[in-house]
């Protein structure tokens, strides 16, 4: 009983120490000088630009997307993809989405089998479209897909570059 009266005492007089360094550390940090504020960014002054309603677009109509379509019908010296064609199936996949599983033939032709990431199989053939850059089938060998995509320069036409799909392993 008397060792647990003098640890109860000890404690207490450790508190009560503690407690006056708290203190004593509060006191020093509010004695301390307040640090000046930093002073405010320099700010540039305001211009207001003249509008001009013959060659500035109006301000109370909403702007309209540019619409590549009818950007690549003005150049038609250059190559483009074939914009009138119904989209299909597999154009509403990005090539990373998708991955070649194997092919079927007959003695029609050959045919990949795609999968898409959703976990959907399509028999693709040659001249099908998939792929967002309006990628068209050029050739199916056993192990590879091989799709000629159009990727638009920014002046209205096209480049042509050709992508393959490998076969993978499902997974």
């Amino acid at each position: 009983m008397r060792h647990r009266l003098l640890l109860l005492l000890l404690l207490s007089l450790t508190a009560c120490v503690e407690e006056g360094d708290l203190r004593q550390y509060v006191a020093e940090v509010k004695a301390r000088p307040a640090a000046p504020p930093e002073p405010l960014p320099e700010m540039n002054e305001y211009v207001p630009e003249a509008y001009r309603p013959e060659s500035d677009r109006s301000p109370f109509v909403e702007p309209q997307p540019e619409n590549v379509r009818e950007t690549a019908a003005t150049s038609t010296d250059c190559v483009q993809p074939a914009f009138t064609q119904p989209k299909e199936p597999l154009e509403q996949y990005s090539l990373d989405n998708l991955s070649l599983r194997g092919t079927l033939g007959d003695s029609q032709g050959l045919w990949a089998l795609i999968q898409a990431r959703d976990g959907t199989t399509y028999r693709v053939g040659i001249k099908q479209r998939m792929g967002l850059n309006h990628g068209e089938v050029t050739g199916i060998s056993g192990n590879e897909v091989v799709l000629k995509e159009y990727i638009p320069d920014g002046k209205g036409c096209w480049d042509t570059r050709d992508t393959k799909l490998t076969l993978s392993k499902a997974g």
